[in-house]
């Protein structure tokens, strides 16, 4: 998947509420095909205006190209979803058959004239700015525009052709010139304690040993260990020379470095690319927080005087950059300031937030790249990079939206990516816009749960999963907190309305929620109002949720990957937690890795579930042998 406008999968859908009627049983939500949701994204925007009365009040219709209608809309209605979230005026599209197409809005005069401006913004020809930008470059390629700027030549055959070497040429050539009218980049800031530089290498290799066998190389030319600073075992020893980060630690309470910080922050410190790997919840966040803390207070350019933010991370949900921009928001050094931009809210709110000038810019990749081709964030001063949960971003197609951020960013950055996972697809991604960077992986790299969080695992039938949530639900201490996982949004809207007709207060988290809902349902659970939560996989990567005792995966999820992350939401920072997964005949694929991941962590293997496995081995070894018949779906043929 990979829409400029969208945020992660659950955000293509129309927003809708799926509650289940009262009395209706917890099986019939097995049968939500979702047909017909993406498809009615575009009658919410169009037709839905009568039914609420806006045909009755004020209109006016404007006229655009309808080559340009496209602009408006927005892939899979999301932009003109956004156009009247923003404006609270309504736009119904006319007829696009012709030249031109007429946009009939309604609403308030304020409200009218606000969605027209927008659509004005949107429509504007660009050629104008864009010759503007080729004749303000200086240097050579200017001087040489006349006659570099003829990028056609007539063939043998008398026909005119574009001459692709020479415009490519002139590009880069334009390019380079940008790039070297920018101030330099700082990115060094390390001061490596003698006590730290004094450490063997046989000290150096055990203690690694020791915190979850981390392992520490380079990726690229140079390959080894040269150069590789050691890790540091104390907050003072890594922030020595920055007392105000020490007091920032302090507040927290934290006595010591995670191991995953150990070795980051004097990698980082130094300036160097790093991909981080670890398991959910050892601390990446302030592994990267920190230093980019630090790089951007010491850049030549003062602050008040960048035309754009020094730090940008990147996350694949909105989830995730919320969490990201509340951890931002704990530490307090130099006035430092950031803004969280992702699509589904009020788009005017975050443009003004950046208009007042920010240093850290939190987002997800459509919405960033919607801002920074609408020039209201100029990319070229980013300096610190970082691609949080870069697995999970691969894993929703936002690969081309990473490609198109990195075109306006100078080559010189700093890049961190993070990851709990090492495929092929992120090693090619770090092969491509990080340089020589240091590899830090703690733990195996093979797929594995954390070992504070006792997993459960019942193989059930369809019918007896009621049954069970209800059991365990009505037997849950009045301390408890709960995450309840779906396959789908339907799935997760049914089970919320059922709970909540027999008494339960609970809250759902999914993509056919408004996200000021979804900011609600989270903070509830996070405050305490509910202890319940029913959610889908947009909940699997970047909730913390620091007293969440126990997760149920009601729907075992189609990637094994997504069953670690899910059951990382407890057992989080040194606590312990429970996760119960119940698994059906129709998740028999995964039986297999399943097993691999209880063994490795010293947990209970049902018997019922090596059988799974052995079934699905031998109906794997027919297949392939020819003789599989029918059955080829995820149903086994029992």
């Amino acid at each position: 998947m990979s829409d400029w406008d969208s945020d992660c999968d659950d955000d293509y859908t129309q927003v809708q509420q799926n509650s289940a009627p009262q009395g209706q049983k917890f099986q019939s939500r097995g049968n939500h095909s979702g047909r017909g949701q993406r498809d009615g994204q575009y009658s919410r925007n169009f037709t839905t205006a009568r039914g609420r009365g806006y045909l009755r009040g004020n209109n006016k219709v404007i006229s655009i190209p309808s080559t340009k209608v496209g602009r408006v809309i927005g892939r899979g209605g999301l932009k003109i979803r956004d156009l009247e979230y923003e404006s609270e005026a309504k736009i119904k599209i006319g007829n696009s058959a012709g030249a031109n197409t007429d946009i009939t809005l309604f609403g308030t005069d304020s409200a009218i004239t606000k969605v027209e401006q927008m659509i004005k913004d949107l429509t504007i020809d660009k050629e104008a700015s864009k010759k503007q930008n080729v004749q303000s470059v200086s240097g050579t390629a200017s001087q040489d525009c006349a006659s570099a700027c003829v990028f056609t030549y007539v063939n043998s055959e008398g026909n005119e052709v574009i001459d692709l070497a020479k415009a490519s040429a002139y590009a880069d050539q334009v390019q380079r010139e940008r790039w070297a009218a920018l101030p330099p980049i700082v990115k060094n800031f390390y001061n490596e304690d003698p006590t730290v530089a004094a450490m063997p290498p046989n000290e150096v290799a055990y203690w690694r040993l020791c915190n979850f066998d981390i392992k520490v190389t380079r990726i690229g030319e140079n390959l080894g260990v040269e150069g590789i600073p050691n890790p540091v075992l104390t907050f003072e020893q890594a922030f020595k020379d920055y007392p105000e980060i020490l007091d920032e630690i302090r507040k927290q309470g934290f006595t010591k470095p995670s191991p995953i910080q150990s070795q980051a922050w004097p990698v980082l410190l130094k300036g160097e690319d790093m991909i981080g790997i670890a398991q959910t919840g050892t601390g990446k966040t302030l592994a990267f927080l920190l230093p980019a803390l630090i790089h951007i207070e010491g850049q030549p350019t003062p602050r008040d005087k960048r035309p754009g933010p020094t730090v940008l991370v990147l996350a694949p949900t909105r989830e995730l950059a919320i969490q990201i921009q509340r951890e931002v928001n704990k530490y307090h050094y130099k006035g430092i300031n950031s803004v969280c931009i992702y699509g589904g809210v009020d788009r005017q709110e975050q443009i003004d937030n950046i208009s007042k000038g920010v240093d850290i810019v939190i987002a997800t990749p459509g919405r960033l790249i919607d801002l920074i081709k609408a020039n209201y964030i100029d990319a070229s001063y980013f300096s610190y990079i970082v691609l949080d949960e870069a697995d999970r971003m691969l894993d929703m197609g936002f690969e081309p939206q990473i490609h198109i951020c990195f075109l306006s960013v100078r080559p010189e950055h700093q890049c961190v990516m993070t990851s709990a996972t090492w495929p092929s697809a992120v090693r090619q991604l770090a092969d491509k816009y990080m340089h020589n960077p240091v590899y830090v992986n703690v733990g195996s790299l093979d797929l594995a749960a954390v070992h504070t969080v006792t997993q459960k695992v019942r193989v059930v039938t369809e019918d007896e999963k009621d049954t069970i949530l209800l059991d365990f639900i009505r037997n849950m201490d009045p301390t408890d907190k709960v995450l309840i996982f779906c396959a789908k949004k339907s799935t997760a809207s049914d089970v919320t309305a059922e709970l909540a007709c027999k008494g339960f207060y609970c809250e759902s988290l999914h993509g056919d929620r408004d996200q000021s809902d979804r900011e609600a349902a989270l903070e509830d659970m996070m405050d305490g109002t509910v202890n319940i939560l029913v959610a889908t996989d947009v909940a699997s990567r970047g909730i913390d949720i620091k007293d969440l005792t126990h997760v149920i995966n009601l729907d075992f999820p189609l990637k094994i990957e997504e069953y670690v992350h899910r059951i990382g939401r407890t057992g989080r920072a040194g606590r312990t937690g429970i996760a119960l997964s119940l698994v059906t005949k129709y998740d028999w694929g995964n039986a297999s890795e399943l097993i691999k991941i209880l063994e490795e962590a010293h947990q209970e293997v049902p018997n019922e579930l090596r059988e799974m496995a052995a079934r699905f081995k031998a109906n794997k070894s027919t297949r392939q042998h020819g003789r599989g018949g029918r059955g080829r779906g995820r149903r086994p043929r029992w």
